[in-house]
């Protein structure tokens, strides 16, 4: 495996993207050898701005606003589409990335390409003969292997086709879906999954929890459907459904949860347990106390009562990354309607706090980039950003006890204030 493939496979499992570090990583890698001198054109580019790294060391670590100063607003914005990000995320992931790709460029620019010299030097006589002899051989060989496999693959390919057989195709994955919904006591279920052990386990699960009678509905068998990885989590989970109109829905990687019937400590409670479950999916309509803070605000609610609403919510990130969970997305989407509902000449500071493991400068830079990254996904939101102020904090300001992983928890946070 090359250096360049294992960066990309530490960036997937470190920083919690996934398959999606792969176009990040691709994209960057294109922009720098686009450049003239490659990386060394991208260091000029680091002098340039004042971000200069001395010699052949490794760049210092960025942040999201150094890096769209070296690159230009709108080239990034250009490299953020192609990497099918949005701009924001992109930049703060990318500004974190940057050095140790830099590094693994450079380190494989150094690689040896070729055998060395000695082993390229030419060699006389008789020994000479016996290697051009056996190289014309093997190529003699290869040639003769090769037509008779060609020869038999076209005489396989007439056959199937005078025998009036169709050509395979590579057939295109469908998400698959399944529905569930709670309908007075009955539990209402139809969707599409690949195989009919996958159809099974879901019906017997749900017969089991809430009897024949129970439940109604169907579940076709496509074998197109890709895999339900969220499968088994939902078998386990279906005592949730018990809640008259709760209603989950699966789409490939994402769920979304209708609950606007439940009393609102059920939404909580059946929140928690499916953030518990289904945390590492594109999640919607959860709910917790930072939702249910923000349902209660008035039309145009007071920078006072906004920032308390706010703070009641729970943002969370991948671990030491900045990259931000899946649920935490539509915590964001909410807390962007409450700002926006506000009056647009209040600006809140945008505050992250960490817990205490690691070095204190390493969890500077990392709060700095979650606060950046929560600016840019408010922003993605339609928040302008003259309303948002990012500042990282790091461990400086704890609010329990970090020996414990309750009170780093707690210390994990998004902070907001009011700047003016």
């Amino acid at each position: 495996m090359s250096l360049l493939e294992r960066f990309v496979e530490d960036t997937a499992l470190h920083m919690g993207l996934g398959h999606r570090a792969r176009s990040l990583v691709d994209v960057l890698v294109d922009y720098i050898r686009s450049l003239p001198d490659g990386v060394h054109g991208l260091r000029r580019r680091f002098d340039a701005v004042g971000l200069g790294f001395p010699g052949d060391g490794r760049p210092p670590r960025l942040l999201a606003s150094q890096l769209e100063a070296v690159v230009g607003r709108e080239e990034l914005a250009v490299l953020a589409r192609r990497a099918a990000f949005p701009t924001g995320m992109f930049a703060v992931v990318a500004s974190d990335l940057l050095p140790g790709l830099l590094d693994v460029l450079e380190q494989e620019a150094r690689s040896p390409q070729a055998p060395p010299s000695a082993a390229r030097q030419p060699r006389h006589g008789p020994t000479l003969r016996l290697v051009r002899g056996t190289a014309l051989r093997g190529v003699l060989w290869v040639m003769v292997a090769g037509a008779l496999l060609c020869l038999t693959g076209w005489i396989h390919q007439k056959t199937r086709v005078s025998a009036g057989a169709p050509v395979a195709h590579a057939e295109q994955k469908t998400p698959p879906r399944l529905s569930l919904a709670n309908n007075d006591g009955v539990i209402d279920v139809r969707g599409r999954l690949p195989g009919e052990a996958d159809r099974r386990k879901v019906w017997s699960a749900l017969v089991a929890q809430y009897g024949q009678r129970g439940v109604s509905g169907d579940i076709l068998r496509d074998p197109l459907a890709g895999e339900p990885r969220w499968l088994d989590r939902l078998v386990s989970l279906a005592p949730v459904l018990r809640h008259p109109g709760l209603s989950l829905s699966f789409n490939g990687d994402t769920l979304h949860v209708e609950m606007a019937r439940l009393p609102e400590q059920d939404r909580i409670a059946v929140s928690t347990t499916l953030r518990r479950g289904f945390g590492h999916m594109q999640v919607t309509g959860l709910w917790d106390a930072g939702r249910v803070a923000l349902s209660q605000l008035p039309a145009m609610p007071e920078p006072a009562e906004l920032v308390a609403a706010l703070n009641q919510g729970k943002v969370k990130f991948e671990h030491k990354s900045p990259t931000l969970r899946a649920d935490g997305h539509d915590m964001l989407r909410a807390s962007a309607q409450a700002i926006l509902a506000a009056d647009p000449g209040v600006k809140l500071e945008v505050g992250s706090h960490t817990d205490s493991l690691g070095s204190a400068e390493t969890n500077l830079h990392l709060s700095q980039q979650r606060a950046e990254m929560v600016v840019a996904e408010l922003q993605a939101q339609g928040v302008p950003l003259g309303m948002l102020v990012p500042r990282g904090y790091g461990e400086e300001q704890p609010v329990a006890d970090n020996r414990w992983e309750s009170g780093r928890d707690r210390n994990r946070r998004i902070e907001y204030s009011i700047l003016q």
